[in-house]
């Protein structure tokens, strides 16, 4: 693109980010000193490259996802915090561990984009559980807690009826305790070692070797839906329920996400994306904000790299 398309570009995306109305020409051609017409040939240009899109006849323009992704890129690298708030964030972070220290990340990164955010922690494949604790919810059920090694606890549900007595309950977490492998090796080794004992404990192992997949899956932590109701775009109930997908599941296709360095820009519709992959305690992460397609792109890209900055640093200071 020339010059003038690409402040056109930027004045449209910054006026729209602002007042969430499309921007007609002539306050385009105001800001810049040119006809009218000579806006709107440039806005056709813009439009037969699918960067802007006018909703209806007569209507301004508003950037179209690749014209918001266009005009991102040009805001990076991000504007750094300030060397205060990064030292702060790292002290605070770094005195932090278990899920307390994710769903810290995820308030801290909210709190400074103005945006909800979800964390994934994807699953270690060489983590151990250091303990099962198993308690009856029911006649015919079962609260697995299993405390990782990394600081984590996962529960899973374990139908199996009748529920088991204490003593078999207590011999159970014993012969777990023991076994002390990986988590993704426990199902088959529980089911062997069910093979060796008495029916009651065989029974639970085998329930258990059932259920234990959960117990390894990724750990999702978000935060911030309330922010998105502050937004216009949440009187559209699709709207909201694309953005909610995206908390409760991550931030993985079928979203167009791209990189520019440490960062990633994506849109699923009308909902951004941005990203940068996180160093916690427990193995890497990835952390998302999610708002709409008109994002204060600026403050969300500062706000995911000093996260990012800031654990870095933790980790080191640790």
């Amino acid at each position: 693109m020339n010059d003038r398309r690409t402040r056109i570009l930027a004045l449209v995306a910054e006026a729209y980010i602002e007042r969430a109305t499309p921007v007609p020409s002539s306050w385009i051609a105001d800001r810049l000193g040119v006809s009218g017409a000579t806006v709107r040939s440039e806005f056709a240009a813009l439009e037969e490259a699918g960067l802007l899109a006018q909703p209806h006849t007569s209507a301004g323009r508003l950037p179209t996802a690749e014209g918001f992704r266009r005009y991102a890129g040009a805001l990076l690298p991000p504007r750094p915090l300030a060397p205060r708030l990064r030292e702060r964030l790292a002290a605070h972070l770094a005195a932090l561990h278990g899920r307390a220290l994710l769903q810290g990340v995820a308030s801290t990164a909210s709190d400074l984009a103005g945006y909800a955010v979800v964390l994934e922690l994807p699953a270690d494949a060489d983590v151990r559980a250091l303990e099962v604790h198993l308690s009856p919810l029911s006649s015919c059920r079962l609260l697995a807690v299993a405390v990782l090694e990394n600081g984590l606890t996962r529960d899973a549900l374990v139908p199996i009826d009748p529920a088991p007595t204490p003593d078999v309950l207590d011999e159970t977490e014993r012969l777990v305790r023991d076994l002390a492998l990986p988590l993704p090796a426990m199902p088959d080794a529980l089911r062997a070692r069910a093979r060796s004992v008495g029916d009651g404990i065989r029974r639970t192992l085998d329930a258990l070797a059932d259920a234990w997949p959960t117990l390894h899956e990724t750990e999702i932590v978000s935060t911030g839906l309330s922010r998105l109701f502050d937004e216009p775009e949440s009187a559209d109930p699709d709207f909201l329920r694309r953005a909610t997908r995206r908390l409760e599941g991550g931030g993985r296709d079928p979203a167009d996400v791209e990189a520019t360095g440490p960062l990633a820009l994506g849109y699923d519709e009308d909902v951004a994306l941005v990203q940068a992959d996180v160093p916690l305690h427990h193995g890497p992460g990835r952390l998302t904000l999610v708002g709409p397609a008109r994002m204060r792109y600026a403050e969300a890209f500062s706000a995911a790299q000093g996260v990012r900055r800031a654990l870095h640093a933790a980790g080191e200071a640790a």
